[in-house]
């Protein structure tokens, strides 16, 4: 087998000046973190350049990303990203192989699989067990049941932040597709901007229900299915609940999204997103009463 590396990297915290969220120094050691955490969709985006070098550039095409989070990282500290091929010629086609991200020290920040293609084998967030529980069970999440639609979103991706983010240096893992022409034609969302895209607003009403709390990214799938995400182009976002789930120190929320070209609601999708997201129960006062 060859371990196919990023190089160690370090990461920034996008997030660090979001006073009130884990990503926030005070708020994030006041619930026993070192300090800010680096969000998992940065951590995404490093990964960017060796599924290029192992699945070709149809990985934004047909490829996927799936990790669980291991660990959290402040500001700025080094992680490497690899990838587990088998010794024969890239790019790789119909594969999935194991992915990682570990300190220089050899603790776990992420751990999953990257494929492209058909594949038979389930990827990594697909054959865990989600452990769910009953929603009316829960406190934050007690609304969230099973199916429950998420919100639905037309918009387009943050293209000028993600060429601001490249023209300052800020992303680990850069690629001349995110800011130039690409094979399909204008710029394309890197794996951060996939995450925004197929993130931001879908869980609107569900948090609104769950009161005051602070939470985190658990776990982060994306996948192109007839990608890639292009910048400056309309996306509708639809979405669901997956499951819910309990832990002695977090309420748990699976869910999944799609884009679909605008305007083309019975399309096939463009792109999804599975996602965890942990609610920490020492940051909600609902586990204070």
């Amino acid at each position: 087998m060859a371990l196919i590396s990023s190089g160690i990297c370090n990461p920034r915290n996008l997030s660090i000046n979001s006073k009130g969220s884990i990503h926030d120094d005070a708020t994030a050691t006041e619930l026993g973190f070192r300090a800010g955490t680096v969000a998992g969709d940065i951590h995404l985006e490093q990964f960017g350049g060796i599924l290029v070098s192992v699945f070709g550039q149809q990985w934004f095409e047909t490829g996927s990303l799936s990790m669980y989070f291991m660990h959290a990282t402040a500001d700025a500290e080094p992680v490497e990203a690899t990838l587990d091929v088998a010794e024969h010629a890239t790019p790789l086609h119909n594969a999935q192989v194991a992915a990682r991200m570990q300190t220089p020290e050899g603790i776990t920040v992420a751990e999953g699989t990257a494929s492209v293609g058909n594949v038979a084998s389930p990827t990594a967030l697909y054959s865990r067990d989600r452990r769910g529980v009953d929603a009316s069970t829960l406190k934050m999440l007690r609304h969230a049941t099973v199916g429950r639609p998420l919100e639905t979103i037309t918009r387009q991706a943050p293209g000028a932040d993600q060429k601001l983010r490249q023209s300052r240096g800020i992303m680990t893992s850069p690629l001349d597709w995110y800011v130039e022409d690409s094979p399909w034609g204008g710029p394309i969302c890197s794996p951060l901007t996939m995450c925004r895209v197929l993130v931001a607003g879908m869980t609107e009403s569900i948090e609104k229900e769950c009161g005051d709390f602070v939470g985190l990214y658990g776990a982060i799938e994306i996948k192109n299915h007839n990608g890639p995400l292009l910048l400056d182009t309309d996306y509708t976002i639809t979405g669901r609940v997956l499951d819910v789930s309990d832990s002695p120190k977090t309420e748990v929320l699976w869910f999944t999204t799609e884009a679909r070209i605008a305007d083309e609601p019975e399309s096939a999708p463009i792109a999804s997103l599975t996602m965890m997201t942990r609610l920490l129960k020492n940051s909600s006062p609902l586990y204070s009463e």
